[in-house]
């Protein structure tokens, strides 16, 4: 049995004895013993129950048995995520019948073809001002500014009413730097209700705001709003490689609706009420992924990237939590996992402007050579 403390009691009522006991007071009939009771130590209690913990047989005898634990516990998991998705699967699914893109660059083309494959007898419309782009678009389907062949159903224009009016679904692909002029010619055409989904990474130079911001002064309060970031190449969206990004609204039934109009099983979409972290993240990591670039087109090595990256993903986390942000979403996909990818991969158009810097070019030279932005460079 269990050890029984003196006159029978347990050791729980033993120790209340103990600390509400006069210093001198027995405690066994006829005072044939006694305790030395002094004040309790701080920590003795929490001492004890340690002792009691150590004093019993672990369930885990060997490191096998904590392998095995572990693994157990692995297969819980993954068992659970399985459950949990397919319950996702089954909810009812979002129709859509004509989706408008603003902006022709490679991002909004690309997010073009993944709702365009999805939603196959969707009407998909690239909001562009090229009319040669548009047509390229509509009859060859083709954007010749990325050189990508587009589905069927994806087609191209100039009109904003064409493009924006009757539609269930508004991306917003235009540079951060060109968004207000754009969004003030644009705005009597978007329908009031309908989601606008910013997938620019950026700040507004002259104001300093973010993209929600800008579109919230210009499209009122009451237009559902989302950002959608992450780590994403539109290259490797558009070949259907795996990509996971984050749907952030501050309602979020809005951010859940974009969760489930682009998911598919290529593309993850995690939902947050974070805006402002995941506005700030995606902005900021173009400024690092350029300073990344020019310590390695300096030459200074890998030692040096890394510490240059781990000290500005410090310092944006920092700014963020003081912007309203929660730090976790500046460690997560949205923040870290932007930051990495824009830091360390050639694919990066922020980072091979700062390679270019690093080997000595100046910055007019790379920027009139580029047909993307580099929206780092004015952030």
């Amino acid at each position: 049995g269990g050890f029984v403390g003196v006159g029978g009691r347990s050791p729980a009522v033993e120790r209340r004895a103990r600390r509400v006991a006069p210093p001198s007071a027995p405690t066994t009939p006829g005072g044939s013993a006694t305790f030395q009771t002094k004040p309790n130590p701080a920590g003795s209690l929490r001492n004890e129950t340690r002792s009691r913990r150590a004093a019993r047989p672990c369930a885990l005898r060997s490191d096998e048995d904590y392998r095995r634990a572990v693994r157990a516990s692995w297969r819980r998991l993954i068992l659970w995520r399985a459950r949990r998705s397919a319950a996702q699967d089954e909810q009812e699914q979002v129709v859509v019948e004509k989706v408008a893109v603003c902006g022709g660059g490679a991002f909004g083309t690309a997010l073009a073809t993944v709702l365009a494959r999805k939603y196959g007898e969707a009407a998909v419309t690239v909001l562009v001002r090229d009319a040669e782009v548009a047509r390229s678009i509509s009859e060859d389907h083709v954007n010749p500014r990325v050189g990508w062949t587009l589905p069927g159903n994806v087609r191209g224009t100039t009109s904003p009413a064409d493009a924006l009016e009757g539609c269930d679904l508004i991306v917003w692909a235009i540079p951060v730097q060109a968004s207000t002029s754009f969004v003030e010619k644009v705005k009597d055409h978007v329908p009031p209700r309908v989601p606008v989904v910013s997938v620019s990474k950026g700040l507004e130079v002259t104001s300093c705001r973010t993209m929600h911001e800008v579109l919230e002064r210009a499209l009122g309060e009451d237009q559902p709003l989302v950002a959608l970031s992450g780590p994403s190449f539109a290259k490797e969206v558009m070949e259907g490689l795996p990509t996971n990004l984050v749907a952030a609204s501050e309602d979020e039934r809005h951010a859940r609706f974009v969760q489930q109009v682009f998911a598919s099983p290529t593309l993850r979409v995690n939902v947050t009420r974070d805006v402002m972290g995941v506005e700030i993240g995606g902005a900021l990591k173009n400024v690092v992924a350029i300073a990344a670039g020019i310590v390695d087109g300096l030459g200074l090595g890998n030692n040096a990237l890394s510490a240059l990256v781990a000290q500005g993903t410090a310092e944006i986390r920092w700014l963020a939590v003081r912007m309203g942000a929660e730090a976790s979403t500046i460690t997560g996909i949205a923040g870290v996992g932007d930051i990495m990818l824009t830091s360390f991969v050639n694919l990066s158009r922020n980072r091979t402007v700062g390679v270019r810097l690093g080997k000595g070019e100046s910055l007019d030279e790379i920027l009139s050579s580029m047909t993307q932005v580099a929206e780092g460079v004015k952030t």
